[in-house]
């Protein structure tokens, strides 16, 4: 078992203990926040769970659209925004760029 897995697995019991045990015996407002808790948990499980190989295929796609297969993820990302704010995009690329940013979300979601 790896670190992450362990770092998961913990933070799972953790969440569980959370929602279970202590969220009910709070008050409302104790319960909302206990669920903003919870709700940022689960949301580090999947980032432990799942992120590597997310991060790699959103790398993999940008290069793709680049045609820069040695650049980091942090270099793309920068490229795509810069592009996208300062609309440097050619209109023969619209539905290409469309379908990039949509396998993206998709990835990352």
């Amino acid at each position: 078992m790896s670190w992450l897995d362990a770092t998961a697995d913990l933070l799972k019991v953790a969440r569980s203990k959370l929602r279970e045990r202590i969220a009910p015996a709070l008050d409302a407002g104790g319960r909302y926040e206990a669920a903003m808790v919870a709700n940022a948990m689960a949301i580090a499980i999947r980032e432990l769970e799942q992120g590597g190989r997310v991060r790699a295929e959103e790398r993999l796609l940008l290069a793709r659209f680049y045609g820069t297969p040695v650049a980091t993820l942090p270099e793309l990302r920068r490229r795509l925004c810069w592009d996208l704010r300062s609309g440097t995009f050619e209109a023969s690329r619209a539905d290409e760029l469309s379908a990039l940013l949509h396998r993206v979300v998709h990835a990352r979601l």
